[in-house]
């Protein structure tokens, strides 16, 4: 999950100072720890109250990182920075609530900003996100759950928060970052907005992708009372069953004990690119029509290529690990086990990219992949060794996270009715691209909520981006923003389409609009650049 984050001890002043905001310029008596008194809340103890008031403060965005588009500086902010720390009481866990008031023009609304990967919140992701969604009216939240918020931190691969012992999983720990933090989040958060105001949120909207894009189905499937609106982009629901498909590819050349180089993949990406892109029909490097794609990759087995410099074939080893990466995990008797990434997809692309090939000077040759959920979760051994694993091994690896997370941080549950009652509203769209989670996971999820509730399309809706990867800046795709779930919510206007730009496959910048699942886009004429040239069927 390109967008990415994760575990340390409970530091609330560190956690109210992790942006460098300037010093305020003077006191307001409501931006204050008096100043803002907060009702009680079942099952939560609260520490700590920091309010510190930002005059005439110039946001300037950090340095680019995973999935995060490039962004201007936004001057003449002011704002009430709070943070919120607290505790479910013989829970033994501290976490931090950091809330965004605007003291100018406030549009009534208040926003819950989602995390990534392991990270609940807060970070670089939600700053990146909260900063222009403040500055636009709203009231912003997130939460660090109890952990650490770095997105590319060290505890990506080694999570601190993980075990309170060898063997023994953080259950707190697990839990609030799953669902109860989420729900906090909101609650306290619009209590202090309400207690600044003077007067409570008229609506409530939740943003978040991968990570967050879980977390926003969360919300709706288990606590429908806390967002009138939830834009939860390529979710990692079905979060149990996903991690296996990213682990894939390395268990099969473990298997067979042969690991091609990334130019081999490669070599038969832009193979399928080049067969299948002209399905839709226009060839602009994207294969939109990915269910009309039948090319298999072993008719690539031989084929010269240009490999650091030296000429190579692509091997027999390539294709079959390139087939059952579209494929996607099944057992040793041949079941399907979750969904492969789609033809087209870049695999080896850094970090997120689950074929990781690292060659060494003498041509040898080994593959690398992040196993944390298997090592810490569900083997709860960090130094477990999932590539000495047997077939059946994996089987069982498989069985035992569905069978022991599955009801807690599963995340599919296709049982939206409370949400519908309530009157909420929900978008995701998802990239064909996506390197990290697959596209597949979200039309499965869909699929599974249209058949128990035929018109969930009346409050949920869910858009497929061709070309588009993990991330809001790989490929034509929609950038964050709030508009079209408040036109929605507010106002009844139900979004058809999602515009969205980028780059397509051969590098040009283009518009396009993003279809409502299950239809796709295809060229009727004109100018390849703009989203008219295309209809959806």
């Amino acid at each position: 999950m390109n967008w990415n984050l994760l575990g340390g001890d409970w530091n609330p002043s560190g956690w109210a100072s992790q942006w460098p905001f300037q010093m305020p310029s003077g006191s307001v008596a409501k931006c204050s720890p008096l100043g803002l008194s907060l009702p009680d809340i079942a099952g939560i103890s609260v520490f700590s109250i920091e309010a510190v008031e930002q005059r005439n403060y110039t946001y300037i965005p950090g340095l680019f990182a995973a999935g995060l588009p490039e962004s201007s500086p936004i001057p003449d902010l002011n704002f009430c920075n709070v943070t919120v720390a607290y505790t479910h009481p013989g829970w033994h866990d501290s976490i931090n609530v950091n809330v965004l008031l605007p003291t100018d023009d406030w549009n009534s609304r208040f926003a819950g900003i989602g995390g990534g990967v392991f990270a609940t919140g807060g970070g670089l992701v939600a700053e990146f996100l909260m900063m222009p969604i403040m500055a636009s009216g709203f009231a912003t939240a997130t939460t660090d759950g109890g952990h650490s918020s770095d997105v590319l931190g060290p505890e990506a691969n080694e999570p601190s928060w993980a075990l309170t012992s060898p063997g023994n999983v953080n259950w707190p720990l697990l839990v609030d970052f799953a669902s109860v933090a989420l729900h906090d989040t909101a609650t306290i958060g619009k209590a202090v907005s309400e207690a600044f105001y003077g007067t409570a949120p008229r609506y409530s909207y939740f943003f978040g992708g991968s990570t967050g894009g879980r977390q926003g189905h969360m919300l709706a499937q288990r606590y429908p009372q806390d967002y009138d609106g939830i834009v939860a982009l390529f979710p990692a629901v079905n979060w149990v069953k996903f991690f296996f498909s990213n682990f894939w590819p390395t268990f099969v050349m473990d298997q067979i004990r042969t690991y091609p180089r990334p130019c081999e993949f490669d070599a038969i990406t832009a193979e399928v690119v080049s067969a299948c892109d002209i399905l839709d029909g226009l060839e602009d490097g994207i294969i939109s029509r990915v269910d009309l794609c039948d090319f298999d990759p072993h008719d690539v087995i031989g084929k010269k290529i240009q490999c650091d410099g030296a000429e190579t074939t692509v091997s027999s080893a390539a294709a079959e690990t390139i087939q059952k990466t579209w494929d996607g995990p099944r057992s040793s008797t041949g079941e399907f086990q979750w969904y492969g990434f789609s033809k087209g997809t870049n695999l080896t692309q850094p970090v997120t990219g689950p074929i990781q090939i690292q060659c060494e000077e003498d041509g040898s040759c080994k593959s690398e992949a992040n196993f944390v959920w298997a090592r810490y979760w569900v083997k709860k051994d960090p130094s477990f060794d999932m590539r000495a694993i047997t077939h059946q091994e994996w089987d069982e690896l498989v069985h035992a996270s569905i069978n022991e997370y599955d009801s807690i941080i599963g995340t599919s549950d296709p049982d939206l009715s409370a949400f519908k009652r309530r009157g909420g509203k929900m978008v995701n769209w998802h990239g064909t691209l996506d390197a990290a989670i697959p596209f597949n996971g979200s039309t499965d999820y869909y699929d599974r909520v249209l058949s128990r509730d035929p018109e969930a399309s009346d409050y949920y809706r869910f858009f497929v981006a061709p070309g588009a990867g993990h991330c809001f800046n790989c490929g034509p795709s929609s950038p964050p923003t709030l508009g079209y779930i408040v036109d929605w919510v507010e106002k009844g206007v139900a979004p058809d389409t999602l515009r969205a730009s980028g780059l397509n496959g051969l590098g040009v910048q283009v518009e396009r609009d993003l279809c409502m699942y299950p239809k796709v886009q295809q060229y009727v004429g004109g100018d390849p650049t703009v989203a008219s040239s295309f209809i959806c069927v």
